[in-house]
């Protein structure tokens, strides 16, 4: 801004910026007042779909939410588990079908008998 001021003084005047620079100011502070606003009707909303209640702070700075930063450690440390191996990928889920290794063990045999379907003479019984 004072880059925008010294330019337009050094081609108008000196002083010929003023009542423009104030304008600006104005029209600035608006513009972040109401992304000021938006911000915090955001967090409110936040906040409610959370659960928490407005003025049940309780001593917290102002802006600290200590519900998402439970949320956010929470799974900050399921991804590190995940990453490092020590959770396992789907624990949650129920089983479905056979196991990995029955499933694996089926294939090679249907493989090896739909190539060869027919017994051999010399093979046993």
């Amino acid at each position: 801004m004072q880059m925008v001021v010294n330019s337009f003084d050094l081609m108008m005047g000196f002083g010929a910026a003023v009542p423009y620079t104030s304008l600006a100011q104005k029209a600035m502070s608006r513009h972040f007042r109401c992304l000021k606003d938006a911000i915090q009707v955001q967090l409110k909303q936040s906040c409610e779909l959370l659960g928490e209640k407005e003025g049940a702070g309780g001593g917290l700075t102002k802006g600290e939410t200590p519900r998402l930063k439970v949320l956010e450690q929470s799974l900050r440390q399921q991804r590190a588990f995940h990453q490092m191996g020590m959770m396992d990928q789907e624990a949650w889920r129920p089983q479905r079908g056979l196991p990995e290794r029955s499933v694996n063990v089926l294939r090679a045999w249907l493989f090896e008998h739909f190539l060869h379907p027919y017994v051999f003479l010399n093979s046993p019984i």
